[in-house]
């Protein structure tokens, strides 16, 4: 990988320092004063400042990584090219970042994002300026802080117990330090074993040692990073019980410890598998709800002269102005929907026409005893047709309604159309008169942001 980049970076520099030989002393780049501090994840500024004034659009740039076995481009700027004048290579995209804005007081810096421990190495900052050349060597450390230390306690050892010591997420690998009560480093052997991530080289640590009757109880589990001079800590008591030659029931103890904890462990993880699959099940059966409803979606024109509609009852009336359908719904099931807006008053559903009726679009209001209706008044929900019924308190979080017809069953039902649920059904009482057909209406408002969604018909197949 080294051998790739390595013309493509070096090949122009020194082609361009034959062309201009002893060139210096015009600019001067100060050298960091020591290596930059990267943890993992977070972001590291890579330095390279310049002395001089400086003309970006003479200007380029190439920041050049060498590892342990490998060399490799980063990122380039060119002023020459001002269309795309920063490229990104391979590994780096997406991560990197120049201060064009601060190019005219030196900061050539790079800013590498999401810092990871493959990143750890020297960058070479070279620049390129009118004929003028020169490079500066950043060395970048990379170190990561893990979680805090557990321990275990893992069964008998002769006379005395087994404990491990386990904790994830350090860079680079941290050493493990057993202490008594009173903070000074354990006399027992001690092992300690840590293990990169196959991808990510983070290390998990774990560091075992045995307890003997008669020692102190009191143990900590220290896990330092020496690079970032960071600790983690855990400490816990031994109680007596635990050793073999003051409980014959320690082992019996530890097994039932065991036998309960993998029966709470699989108890919790068959609660949540089951949540989830409850879930998913339910989400599937809203969807494929949803598509049924779509599958009798019919089309609905308003039309746009408004006419009043008695909504209440002798002892409350409230007659509403409504937009009814051009057209009456077949028979049979029908479906559409119908966009709220910003109305927080409204009202929807269907009304009856028959021969003992007047027309659809008179503006005589006697027959509105034959509509059936949801409407939301004062934060209220409530159901107009066979007598007003309460059926919320609250009737905000509705942004779209869909309307159901069965027309066979004599039944009316109302879907919220976002979360897929069902607000309301009602019996629609049409064998009064066989004859009657159905007409969709809606609410004028005052906002006039109530209207009929446009949802693509299906498609036979």
């Amino acid at each position: 990988m080294g051998s790739r980049f390595r013309p493509a970076v070096t090949l122009p520099i020194l082609v361009f320092l034959q062309i201009i030989p002893g060139v210096t002393g015009q600019y001067s780049i100060i050298p960091p004063d020591s290596p930059v501090l990267g943890v993992v994840g977070d972001g590291a500024v890579l330095p390279c400042q310049l002395q001089g004034r400086i003309i970006p659009e003479k200007l380029s740039i190439q920041w050049i990584f060498s590892g342990s076995s490998t060399e490799s481009a980063v990122a380039t700027f060119d002023g020459k090219t001002p269309q795309n004048p920063f490229l990104e290579f391979e590994g780096y995209r997406g991560r990197t970042e120049f201060f064009p804005s601060e190019f005219h007081q030196g900061n050539l810096s790079l800013l590498l994002k999401n810092v990871r421990p493959s990143d750890q190495g020297k960058y070479t900052c070279s620049v390129f300026l009118e004929n003028w050349y020169d490079q500066v060597m950043v060395e970048l450390d990379v170190a990561a802080q893990g979680a805090e230390p557990s321990v275990f306690l893992d069964g008998h050892a002769g006379n005395g117990i087994s404990l491990s010591c386990r904790s994830q997420g350090w860079f680079p690998a941290p050493s493990v330090v057993w202490l008594d009560s009173q903070g000074q480093t354990r006399p027992e052997e001690v092992t300690t074993r840590s293990t990169p991530g196959p991808s990510s080289g983070i290390f998990d640590v774990v560091s075992s040692m045995s307890l003997e009757l008669g020692s102190d109880r009191e143990v900590s589990c220290r896990v330092v990073n020496e690079v970032l001079n960071a600790t983690r800590e855990s400490r816990v008591r031994i109680a007596d019980s635990f050793f073999p030659s003051t409980s014959p029931w320690m082992i019996s103890s530890l097994i039932i410890l065991c036998v309960d904890l993998g029966i709470l462990g699989a108890t919790v993880y068959k609660m949540k598998r089951s949540l989830m699959e409850t879930g998913k099940a339910e989400r599937s059966r809203k969807e494929a709800g949803t598509e049924r409803l779509r599958a009798e979606l019919v089309p609905v024109a308003l039309d746009p002269e408004a006419r009043p509609l008695d909504l209440g009852d002798a002892q409350d009336p409230l007659q509403v102005p409504v937009l009814v359908a051009r057209d009456a719904l077949g028979a049979g099931k029908c479906y559409w929907e119908v966009e709220l807006g910003r109305e927080r008053d409204w009202a929807l559903g269907v009304l009856r026409d028959g021969p003992s009726l007047a027309g659809p679009h008179s503006r005589d209001s006697r027959h509105s005893r034959h509509c059936w209706a949801l409407c939301a008044s004062q934060g209220q929900l409530f159901s107009s047709g066979s007598g007003s019924r309460l059926l919320r308190e609250q009737s905000r979080g509705l942004s779209a309604l869909g309307v159901f017809l069965d027309s066979e069953e004599e039944r009316l039902e109302f879907y919220d159309v976002e979360q897929r649920d069902l607000v309301a059904g009602m019996s629609l009482g049409a064998g009064e008169d066989p004859s009657g057909k159905f007409f969709p209406f809606v609410s004028q408002g005052e906002e006039g942001t109530l209207r009929i969604r446009s949802v693509p018909m299906p498609v036979p197949l």
